[in-house]
């Protein structure tokens, strides 16, 4: 049985509002989400740090996010009781839909997530640790769907990126991570109620995100999935450009 950790830990915490603040990626400027922070407040520190060093930066970050931990009430709080809830619930019907859908098991026994209360959920797949947002259903969707959004990724890696028979071990950094992030529209309409929100990918690739799901719906093949998504790859990333 596949198991996990769920942790929050402020010096994780400061250092996914540090990266974050500063991160584009494909086309999106992640400042642009400061408006899934908790309160004016914090998206005012976003703000200030985002061109600061790091001990200047956490020397505004850490006491704000020092009382958030310490409000009963913060929705850093709330989030944390609702992750536990919603993880004893449905993380493994949820890692059973990940090996359904790509029709292989877990990459690993074991997860570490990090709560952050900064919208950028980075993932490392070495360690299988996932940052998990601290918002709910009216803002990203539950923590559900995004470490979903995440383990289709560490699954994409470990049993395609990682297979020099594959042609995905053959593609660019660009190539590679265009086309694992088009992939999530498999975690659709489909899995609920284990997600609440269907995952359609970024706003940056919808044409192709549009293109693999509906090649998707015809036959559920994730296999085949990805030799389409490597035949159209190119064109679509050249509509980007």
């Amino acid at each position: 049985m596949t198991n996990y950790k769920l942790i929050y830990d402020i010096k994780k915490d400061m250092w996914n509002w540090r990266g974050g603040t500063k991160q584009v990626f494909l086309g999106d400027d992640f400042t642009s989400n400061a408006r899934f922070i908790e309160d004016d407040e914090g998206r005012e520190i976003a703000d200030k740090i985002k061109d600061l060093n790091k001990p200047e930066a956490e020397e505004i970050l850490k006491p704000y996010l020092i009382r958030r931990k310490n409000d009963k009430n913060s929705r850093l709080n709330q989030f944390i009781k609702l992750a536990d809830d919603e993880f004893q619930q449905k993380f493994i019907p949820a890692c059973e839909a990940l090996e359904r859908i790509t029709k292989r098991p877990m990459m690993a026994d074991e997860f570490i997530f990090y709560i952050t209360s900064f919208p950028r959920m980075p993932y490392f797949y070495e360690k299988q640790e996932i940052y998990v947002f601290d918002c709910t259903a009216e803002f990203w969707g539950m923590p559900i769907d995004g470490v979903l959004h995440e383990l289709l990724h560490f699954q994409f890696e470990h049993y395609w990126l990682q297979d020099k028979q594959s042609g995905v071990s053959r593609l660019s950094d660009d190539e590679y991570i265009y086309l694992k992030e088009a992939l999530t529209v498999v975690l659709d309409g489909d899995l609920k109620p284990i997600i609440t929100v269907p995952d359609e990918g970024l706003q940056s690739q919808r044409e192709l995100s549009r293109a693999l799901h509906k090649e998707w719906v015809k036959h559920y093949d994730f296999d085949k999935l990805v030799e389409f998504g490597l035949s159209v790859l190119s064109k679509y990333i050249s509509l980007r450009r």
